[in-house]
């Protein structure tokens, strides 16, 4: 995997939230010295003097955007707008540049509400062969608390490995929630739990694992801390991020079943929606 970005695509419905998701773009495009690609698709079940109305507007205010916002200063910027239906053309048009990172804005509630929410981020996220962050908090500089949810898979291997990638100053803290049934894996009959030394073994066991995974995915001289939480983790994750302060989630999605419930359970399909900071989500590479 290489070390930095070449081209950051940024697709946006031109709202005031958008606009943040903008700004990251702008700044992750500085940090990587990566070119950066803006976006806006218009609907083309519009009509066609309507839909063509809305491009012409849309390329004026790309154009504002990219000249007025402070983190755009100095970048160089291409811009793009395009008739059709917005999932499928930010899917296509991150693939045929090839972007190694498609960053999206939430929308305003009473604005083409569904467009980076729901379905359509599902779709985006479900489709794109690149990484995906969903930007939702305001921009006040770089990322200073990124959390990864690891499990062990070869997906949250490169999950940690991207968000080391895109964050590589800050210390990286890598959680693996677990909820193991210690008389089942056992094999203690009478549904009795397993003895404390026993269960000291598993985690002993665990947290090795998580160990070795933060030596062989974090960037050599990155600081790094791990935490092995017993628990559901729908609840104990987002406890933990609040703990840890934590303004960046990246999880890894895998490739035969999207965000599978092997990873982090109904929790990860919560984030895509209600993540309390950024959710930049990994998928596998298809070879």
């Amino acid at each position: 995997m290489p070390t930095t970005f070449t081209n950051i695509l940024v697709a946006t419905d031109l709202s005031a939230r958008s606009d943040r998701a903008v700004a990251r773009a702008c700044r992750i495009a500085r940090e990587q010295g990566a070119r950066l690609h803006l976006l806006h698709v218009v609907d083309d079940a519009l009509p066609a003097d309507m839909a063509e109305a809305q491009m012409v507007a849309a390329e004026r205010t790309l154009e504002r955007v990219a000249a007025s916002l402070p983190e755009a200063a100095g970048l160089e910027i291409a811009r793009q707008v395009v008739a059709g239906d917005p999932w499928s053309v930010i899917v296509d048009t991150a693939e045929t540049l090839p972007a190694d990172l498609l960053v999206l804005g939430t929308a305003r509630p009473d604005r083409m509400a569904g467009l980076f929410r729901g379905t359509t981020l599902d779709r985006v996220a479900r489709s794109a062969r690149c990484p995906v962050l969903r930007v939702a908090a305001p921009v006040t500089g770089a990322y200073r608390a990124p959390v990864v949810g690891v499990d062990f898979s070869d997906c949250a291997r490169l999950a940690a490995r991207l968000a080391s990638r895109l964050v590589p100053k800050a210390p990286l803290t890598l959680v693996h929630v677990y909820h193991v049934p210690f008389a089942a894996l056992t094999g203690l009959s009478g549904g009795r739990g397993a003895p404390k030394w026993e269960k000291d073994r598993v985690e002993a066991d665990l947290s090795r694992r998580l160990n070795d995974l933060a030596k062989t995915a974090v960037m050599p001289g990155q600081a790094s801390a791990t935490i092995l939480v017993e628990g559901s983790p729908e609840i104990v994750l987002p406890r933990q991020m609040e703990a840890l302060g934590a303004d960046l989630l990246c999880l890894g999605t895998h490739a035969r079943s999207w965000l599978s419930e092997a990873l982090l359970g109904s929790t990860a399909q919560a984030m895509l929606s209600d993540c309390p900071c950024d959710l930049l989500l990994a998928p596998l590479p298809v070879d």
